[in-house]
């Protein structure tokens, strides 16, 4: 039997109109059975979490990182490019003050010159070392683009969670309230038997009890919802809070081969990881080519006394730099190049496994959700029709009031459970979302 239809029954026993609020309950326990968002409000909360993610100082730090490591690429590229460079000297004849009148001196500061010196240089090869360091910026670029994104993508998981918290503590604070105030009735009808010497003064300090801890559980709940609040804010200071939980608008990939495939192959945590061990390849490959000569073209123009402007000289040369001995230090630069390459390649695949394990545990957690979601559901409904059958059944049959006591702590703790392992599973969703790579594109993720 549903519950309102065991609202139809005050209609019998109009005694019971001032204790139980039907309309009220059954508008609860719809909120608590349909918690999701509709379509629309939906994608005007995703909007909110995009635009967050492009206005909030994390996600632009992430941006600034970046461009960073951009900048440092186009440095190492200017290597390429010729470079002009402008030398002036002063040169006086020498003084020697031990003979030398102030006339001399003042004569001599007047013969004094000038050198201006203009070079250009240009690299003409040097076997591939500075192309490898360019090559090595852009694989540490490419490692930072994956590490922004991955931290923009725990920023939406935050806003998500923030999300889920905010509905979470919004319906258990309503749950909360009603609860106060069904103890405060019965505690009421208590008070009256009592009166009536009808019951024992014992039932009296038990419902008194019952109803300090409904109010302190109400209190920590709104506590709690508080701080929620805050944290949404801080997260999405122009969004409305949420009520309801976010739609899992998404398919979820259940085999678990095909879902750890593709965490090793979108995952960005892992391909930021991979992308640090190529920059470390080019890193070694710079150090093996270091070996080779470096040689450069360069064009000099030296003008002398530049009152005389017929004193000048232009000269074209090619410079060639070898260095053929460094003490062994090219040799242990490549011994610990290789050790780094090897420590990376460690921490992939340390990181791969720890993913792949995270995968395999949420899909089972995911599985089991439907069908534990499906069980406290179930039992709140129960609990909830055992609440109001009790309650329809108290002046006709042989119920206490410290049953009905006992049947307001059930659905609080039923209707607990149903919505705190509701959120628990929508997050795990969304989580198991992020670990094979697909939240960016969701979400439109992008750095």
């Amino acid at each position: 039997m549903k519950i309102n239809n065991w609202c139809k029954l005050r209609n019998i026993f109009p005694s019971l109109l001032f204790l139980f609020n039907c309309s009220l309950h059954a508008d609860l326990s719809d909120r608590i059975l349909n918690m999701e968002m509709d379509q629309l409000q939906h994608d005007s909360f995703i909007s909110y979490v995009e635009r967050g993610l492009n206005n909030h100082p994390e996600a632009l730090l992430q941006n600034s990182l970046v461009a960073q490591q951009v900048n440092q690429v186009k440095i190492v590229e200017s290597e390429l490019k010729p470079t002009m460079f402008f030398q002036a000297q002063s040169k006086s004849p020498p003084l020697d003050s031990e003979s030398d009148s102030v006339f001399q001196t003042l004569q001599q500061k007047n013969t004094s010159t000038i050198d201006q010196t203009l070079i250009i240089e240009q690299l003409i090869t040097d076997f591939g070392q500075t192309k490898n360091r360019v090559d090595q910026q852009k694989e540490l670029v490419n490692s930072g683009k994956s590490t922004g994104l991955t931290e923009k993508s725990k920023l939406a998981l935050r806003m998500l969670d923030s999300c889920f918290n905010t509905a979470v503590f919004s319906l258990l604070y309503a749950v909360s309230e009603a609860s106060v105030a069904r103890h405060q009735e019965i505690s009421d009808l208590i008070q009256i038997r009592v009166n009536g010497g009808r019951a024992p003064g014992r039932e009296l300090s038990r419902s008194s009890a019952r109803l300090a801890e409904a109010k302190a559980k109400k209190v920590l709940i709104f506590s709690q919802l508080a701080e929620a609040k805050s944290q949404f804010y801080s997260l999405l200071p122009s969004a409305e809070i949420c009520v309801k939980f976010p739609i899992t608008n998404f398919s979820i990939e259940f085999d678990v081969p095909t879902a750890i495939n593709l965490a090793k192959i979108n995952n960005d945590e892992i391909k930021s990881a991979r992308h640090r061990v190529r920059s470390l390849e080019k890193q070694l490959k710079s150090v093996q080519q270091s070996k080779y000569p470096q040689v450069k073209a360069e064009l000099r123009a030296d003008k002398y006394d530049i009152s005389n402007s017929e004193d000048y000289n232009l000269v074209g040369s090619v410079k060639f730099n070898w260095n053929i001995y460094q003490g062994k230090k090219r040799r242990v630069q490549e011994l610990n190049s290789k050790e780094e390459i090897k420590s990376a390649r460690y921490q992939t695949q340390t990181l791969e496994r720890n993913i792949e394990s995270i995968v395999v545990s949420n899909l089972v957690e995911i599985r089991e959700g439907t069908n534990k979601l499906d069980a406290f559901r179930d039992a709140y409904i129960a609990n909830s029709m055992s609440r109001e059958q009790l309650g329809a059944q108290f002046f006709t049959a042989n119920v206490s009031l410290l049953d009905l006591l006992q049947s307001e702590r059930d659905y609080m703790e039923a209707a607990e459970a149903l919505i705190k392992n509701t959120k628990q599973v929508r997050m795990a969703e969304h989580l198991h979302l992020f670990y094979i790579g697909k939240l960016n594109s969701y979400l439109n993720i992008a750095i």
